[in-house]
């Protein structure tokens, strides 16, 4: 199963958040693989991966965007659950 090099970029910013969805290639049964860096406050806070088929390369943009914007709300919502001076707000 050999990879191609479609590779996609696509930046976005969300809540505060600097995102970058890299799209790594596909493989010709479809498969596509890619990641997306989420910085907060000037610091790298988490990468979230992807694997899986999907119907092109946007649609393994938009699947990864998308996950980027539920991590970042749930985030959100866990600080403001805990908030404390202590807690990088």
């Amino acid at each position: 199963m050999a990879m191609s090099s479609d590779a996609a970029v696509h930046r976005f910013e969300y809540d505060g958040w600097f995102v970058v969805v890299e799209l790594d290639g596909s493989t010709s049964e479809g498969v596509s693989s890619g990641h997306a860096d989420l910085q907060w406050k000037d610091g790298h806070r988490c990468r979230i991966s992807l694997a899986g088929k999907y119907a092109d390369r946007a649609s393994a943009i938009v699947a990864l965007a998308q996950r980027s914007r539920a991590f970042i709300d749930d985030w959100d919502i866990r600080r403001a659950e805990r908030a404390s001076p202590f807690i990088d707000q």
